[in-house]
């Protein structure tokens, strides 16, 4: 594949309960498509442990079913990351996702007590979306989470900004996000769904820079002289 023609792997990983964080994972990955040369696709977090049996499954299934999705998180080229604000943080099962695969013995082999040492998600182009039940919910606080937890793992951020007008537009900075209500059934609004396409195209669309930025950097470099430094 010639460099003009690489696609750029959006995944959105999601954990919901009441089916909104699912609603804007599929409105993000369909702003991702709107960029050309994007593909993206969906992950959904259990509840469960990924190192957990399922019905039916032996450890060697376990095994290659934690591959798979190993495999799909570090193949990605940006990850967009999404889990419902709860007490002030993003959801522990989406936290669990990320230390499980971070310190899975096998593969790769890593220091389970020391996640950040692995690098598989260095210099991917990471982003966040969440949902509260109110206004004051914790909606950015579990955005922030998330994004902290990126930048341990050496992650690129992209976040929406402040939108126009500033002082009247109700979305985040942070990232895309939804109020659910008290039920947790509370349809996202037309505007919270445009924005949710909105952060995904505005990740696949810089993703695809830093690629297009990095490959004409390499191939500078290969043109310069021995022992020249850049």
């Amino acid at each position: 594949m010639r460099d003009a023609e690489r696609t750029t792997e959006v995944l959105v990983v999601y954990y919901s309960r009441s089916g909104v964080l699912e609603q804007l994972a599929q409105q993000i990955m369909e702003g991702a498509l709107r960029v050309p040369a994007a593909e993206a696709s969906l992950l959904a977090i259990d509840d469960d442990a990924v190192e957990w049996l399922r019905p039916g499954e032996d450890e060697r299934a376990m095994a290659l079913r934690r591959a798979t999705i190993i495999n799909r998180l570090t193949a990605a080229d940006a990850l967009i990351v999404g889990a419902p604000a709860y007490f002030g943080s993003m959801a522990s099962p989406v936290k669990r996702l990320f230390e499980d695969c971070a310190t899975a013995s096998h593969p790769p082999i890593t220091d389970r007590s020391r996640p950040w040492l692995g690098h598989q998600f260095r210099d991917k182009v990471g982003a966040a979306f969440t949902a509260s039940a109110t206004p004051h919910g914790g909606n950015e606080e579990a955005l922030h989470s998330i994004l902290t937890m990126m930048m341990h793992l050496g992650m690129v951020l992209v976040t929406p900004g402040q939108g126009d007008p500033i002082l009247e537009n109700a979305a985040s900075p942070y990232g895309a996000t939804a109020i659910v209500g008290p039920d947790g059934v509370r349809e996202p609004s037309r505007q919270e769904l445009e924005e949710a396409r909105n952060l995904g195209e505005r990740v696949a669309r810089v993703t695809g820079w830093l690629q297009s930025g990095r490959t004409e950097w390499e191939k500078q470099r290969q043109l310069q002289p021995a022992g020249r430094v850049m």
